[in-house]
């Protein structure tokens, strides 16, 4: 086994009896949604490995699924074949030669048909980055960077694409993040074409930490490039935290010139809070520790992967407002006995710019399971993707570490995941150790801007593997209506005269009405009606 890249975390910072909610959050989401989920549209084991963790990793362009995990990449067609065999990411070459520190990160920037490749290096403190010289990462080559990080190692990196740049946050120099340099930009148009690029880095002020953290930028995808300048980071800050008096989203903006980086700026834009829509939430376990949910069995507990906005942040502009999804998780139990759920955001900004507000939020812990690992998205017609993975210690009922999703469709009521919970892959062994993940990675397949790619960790026997499965929630066919649900009677002697109410839903693109429902009981005659109201499509 190799362990990669223990966790960076400075002196825990977490007050003892601190913070709110000292109850369950009206907010949680205790129950599944009703809509029937999709079984994935392909999914296959990427990759085994025994990497400790094995940092999955992966896009979809438009026509390859490019991942890696630590500390290689291999390259699938869109059907699940592998067309290039695991490589060490040093085989890249160029900065990359001889470098197989991990902490890889897959990106595809849509918007110039290019793979970005990443990792870090403390040969020395660097961050290492391979761009694809055109859309074909097996024949196209790469072009590659080495961006210098002041002398500490860029720990738990993550990159996304904006117009003015690649941006980086990292954990690093914890103790001071608010005045040492902890989140870089890299200079995009040089680096598309292979000229020498330059990088600008930052502090984020007024930050607080609970040791390790993990801000995140804004991941543009979609057909249009947002306007250059105001680039957003945002992290969470949990007022069980010294110096947090209020559980809020936090928001900078950035904005760079490469004519000038002197000029360079980040300032803190936002604070998300109550009055905001923002509700309390515990998104500390075990006083911030890296050993959290229980097991089967007598295996360790794994990380839950606290204090981390999980990747990625994915930012989509619509017709009439921008919008960013994101999530992290939190603790559902104010008791002792911790509850893993998934605390999620859609946010909201003007078209033309300026602040961001909360459009819906939702904690979704529909059972008595652990939630962690989450990763989520959002399709261009407004649908939310959320994968994640699914821990029970429970003696009658356990589940190992299994990989699920679910979703919600844009019109559907504000702050729930809509949609029944839906396997990818159910585990059949425990974590041989408390490192987990460290992360998930969920895209948006560039091709149709519909399909959801996530890629997971689990395990079979002392191997852990890489899970990658693509599923849709946007409609396959314009005319597509059916029932969903039975409202009552749920348990009765029923009469000649009994008013029987169902749930029908349109699962097409088109507005539906005059919707014929038929029924019978027990084998007996069918009963014709007619739903005359209006579904939209």
């Amino acid at each position: 086994f190799k362990i990669f890249n223990p966790r960076n975390r400075g002196i825990n910072k977490v007050v003892p009896g601190k913070g709110l909610p000292k109850n369950k959050s009206a907010l949680t989401q205790e129950k599944m949604g009703k809509v029937p989920g999709k079984s994935p549209i392909i999914s296959f084991d990427a990759v085994t490995s025994r990497s400790t963790p094995t940092d999955p990793t992966g896009v979809a362009g438009p026509n390859h699924y490019l991942n890696a995990w630590n500390s290689a990449f291999s390259i699938f067609d869109k059907s699940g074949n592998r067309i290039t065999p695991p490589a060490s990411l040093s085989s890249i070459g160029g900065e990359f030669t001889n470098e197989t520190l991990g902490d890889p990160i897959i990106v595809y920037d849509q918007f110039a048909n290019r793979y970005i490749i990443s990792q870090f290096s403390d040969t020395p403190e660097s961050f290492l980055v391979a761009i694809s010289r055109g859309p074909d990462p097996v024949n196209d080559g790469w072009y590659t960077y080495r961006f210098s990080t002041n002398g500490a190692l860029p720990d738990y990196p993550k990159i996304s694409v904006w117009s003015d740049g690649y941006y980086v946050t990292t954990n690093k120099n914890t103790n001071t993040a608010s005045t040492s340099q902890v989140i870089y930009v890299f200079e995009r148009d040089k680096m598309l074409v292979g000229e020498t690029a330059k990088v600008i880095s930052f502090p984020l002020p007024g930050i607080n930490t609970n040791g390790f953290y993990s801000p995140a930028g804004f991941n543009a995808q979609g057909n249009e490039l947002p306007p250059k300048g105001n680039s957003p980071i945002i992290y969470m800050q949990d007022d069980a935290w010294a110096g947090v008096s209020e559980d809020h989203l936090k928001l900078w903006n950035v904005n760079v010139d490469w004519n000038s980086p002197g000029n360079s700026t980040i300032q803190e834009s936002q604070d998300l809070g109550a009055a905001n829509g923002v509700s309390p939430f515990n998104a500390t376990f075990d006083g911030g520790s890296f050993v959290n949910l229980a097991q089967p069995g007598d295996s360790p507990d794994v990380d839950a992967l606290q204090a981390a906005m999980m990747y990625m942040t994915h930012y989509r502009r619509f017709a009439n407002y921008n919008a960013a999804v994101m999530n992290f998780v939190v603790d559902v139990d104010p008791t002792p006995a911790e509850h893993a759920g998934i605390r999620w955001y859609e946010l909201h900004q003007n078209t033309g710019g300026g602040p961001w507000s909360v459009y819906q939020e939702g904690t979704y812990a529909p059972d008595k399971s652990d939630r962690f690992s989450g990763s989520i998205g959002i399709d261009k017609e407004g649908n939310i993707g959320l994968g994640y993975t699914v821990l029970d210690d429970s003696p009658a009922a356990p589940i190992y570490p299994s990989i699920r999703y679910t979703g919600r469709y844009a019109n559907d009521e504000l702050g729930k995941m809509t949609v029944v919970e839906t396997s990818m892959v159910e585990g059949n062994s425990p974590d041989p150790s408390s490192r987990y993940g460290d992360y998930a990675h969920l895209s948006v397949d560039a091709a149709d801007g519909l399909t959801f790619w996530h890629n997971a960790e689990y395990f079979s026997g002392l191997d852990r593997k890489n899970r990658v499965s693509a599923f849709k929630l946007a409609p396959d066919f314009g005319n597509d209506v059916g029932i969903i649900a039975l409202v009552n009677p749920i348990n009765s002697s029923l009469s000649n005269t009994e008013q029987i109410t169902v749930t029908i839903r349109n699962f097409g693109s088109n507005t539906q009405t005059s919707i014929p429902v038929s029924y019978s009981v027990d084998g007996g005659i069918v009963i014709n009606e007619t739903f005359n109201g209006i579904l939209e499509g």
